[in-house]
């Protein structure tokens, strides 16, 4: 796993509980609820990929039908006996009995899987070929723990509209500060184990929430800004959700995973408008152009997509971070993403600069295979932000035409976005960066680092003006 992510430290304080439901539901819902849970919980671990045992996979309910290398069908509807899947549940023999070298499943368990075959084994969402993840019902997270052993590390922060109360990422749960003192205000439970995007709605009342659990489980979802109770939860990922944002309207929502996938939801009902799959590789960064004409996505294979926002489909690629010649030559992935005003688009990750771009200019030199040894040979219309220390940038955000951006070396450089000159240079962590938020109105920057350090400076000044953790303690 790349070091964007060294979560392995701390991923212990979170208390991960999957639900499963007790087994005495309507009929068209067994299998999602019931079943689907005990399935990922206790079988996909060995039984999914290239490498999957006996050549059996289950991670979506077509494959789960497909026997594997000993030709017995896993599910013969309305005889479990028959039935290899029940079988190996149920056998007394310890070298036949599924899961291997591990507690068995519960009475409970396995009179429900014996139930759903005898009721036919039959699947009640409208794609089998869907991994059985994404259909499952969304996670019932347990409470925070009362106190850190240490301060979470730090992936999300928010300024609340009025830039008095500062949203910080926990484990579970997002911790709700006051800006001016520090004091914690609030705790906002029963969240994902690792939060990764807060965003504030408009009027202040909820908070846009994306996180999971890295290569088990991803959440985007509503919750209400007082309680931390969820309002709506707008879609389940294979994988962590990584960055999420709302449309300049307020109407629609894109999250970004790390199971490469994009999706569109609309705010009002939660109605899924599209999903992209364009990416080889993590999907680290998600952003709306300011009048709502394209969302871009970045990743780390070294991309940025320009999707139309309507409709998902691909407008253009920029390719930036992985010229061959010209200035800033180098392959490099792509973690942070913003739109400015006018349309410029900013992406940052590895090497030495931040790009500006257009996505107009970007299709338009992109060109065909038949002019590609004409286009290596000009520049482009792409400007470098330069980010001297050359270390991998993590986080970026725009805020009153300054470009706030910070990452492994430790430091926030704030640009202004029209010129591309430093205008400060924000000293004073001790660890890599993965959060920024600006509140323009008070001119006030807020970052957080991977040791659980959280600062927050004056952007006029340069000058720091708090500094605290992210921990109840």
């Amino acid at each position: 796993m790349s070091h964007f992510f060294r979560s392995v430290h701390w991923l212990a304080l979170a208390i991960i509980v999957a639900s499963v439901s007790a087994p005495s539901l309507a009929a068209d819902k067994v299998f999602s609820v019931e079943i689907a849970p005990v399935l990922v919980s206790r079988c996909i671990s060995c039984h999914a990929g290239q490498k999957a045992k006996g050549d059996y996979r289950l991670h979506t309910f077509k494959n789960l039908t497909e026997p594997g290398n000993s030709d017995s069908k896993p599910i013969v509807p309305g005889k479990p006996e028959e039935s290899e899947l029940y079988r190996r549940l149920v056998t007394a023999k310890a070298a036949e009995r599924m899961p291997p070298g591990d507690d068995p499943l519960t009475a409970d368990e396995i009179a429900a899987i014996k139930s759903w075959i005898i009721a036919g084994g039959t699947f009640d969402r409208p794609d089998p070929a869907a991994h059985l993840r994404s259909i499952l019902p969304p996670r019932n997270h347990p409470l925070s723990p009362e106190k850190y052993p240490a301060p979470a590390a730090v992936f999300a922060l928010a300024f609340s509209p009025d830039g008095s109360e500062l949203a910080v990422g926990g484990v579970n749960e997002i911790l709700i500060r006051d800006v001016s003192t520090g004091k914690l205000l609030r705790r906002l439970q029963r969240l994902p184990a690792r939060i990764h995007s807060i965003i504030y709605s408009a009027d202040g009342k909820s908070l846009l929430v994306a996180g999971g659990t890295s290569g088990e489980y991803g959440e985007v979802s509503l919750a209400d800004a007082q309680t931390g109770k969820r309002l709506r939860v707008f879609g389940l990922f294979d994988d962590i959700v990584l960055s999420a944002a709302f449309s300049a309207d307020g109407k629609t929502i894109v999250a970004g995973s790390a199971d490469r996938t994009v999706r569109a939801y609309q705010v009002s009902d939660g109605a899924e408008l599209w999903r992209s799959a364009l990416h080889s590789d993590w999907i680290t960064g998600v952003a709306w152009s300011k009048d709502g004409r394209f969302v871009a996505t970045a990743s780390k294979d070294r991309t940025v997509k320009v999707l139309e926002a309507a409709t998902g489909k691909l407008f253009t690629t920029f390719n930036g971070h992985r010229r061959q010649y010209a200035p800033h030559a180098g392959q490099f992935e792509v973690y942070a993403l913003a739109f400015d005003a006018t349309g410029t688009a900013y992406s940052a990750g590895g090497g030495a600069a931040i790009r500006a771009w257009e996505p107009e200019k970007t299709r338009e030199e992109n060109g065909s295979a038949a002019d590609m040894e004409e286009r290596f040979k000009k520049a482009g219309h792409t400007r470098y932000l330069d980010f001297p220390a050359g270390k991998p940038v993590f986080a970026m955000v725009l805020g009153d035409g300054q470009l706030f951006s910070a990452g492994g070396d430790r430091l926030i450089r704030q640009h202004d976005a029209a010129t591309g000159k430093i205008v400060h240079e924000f000293t004073g962590h001790a660890d890599w960066i993965y959060a920024v938020a600006v509140h323009p109105a008070t001119n006030h920057l807020a970052s957080g680092g991977f040791d659980g350090e959280i600062r927050i400076w004056d952007t006029k000044t340069g000058n720091g003006l708090a500094t605290f953790k992210a921990s109840p303690n």
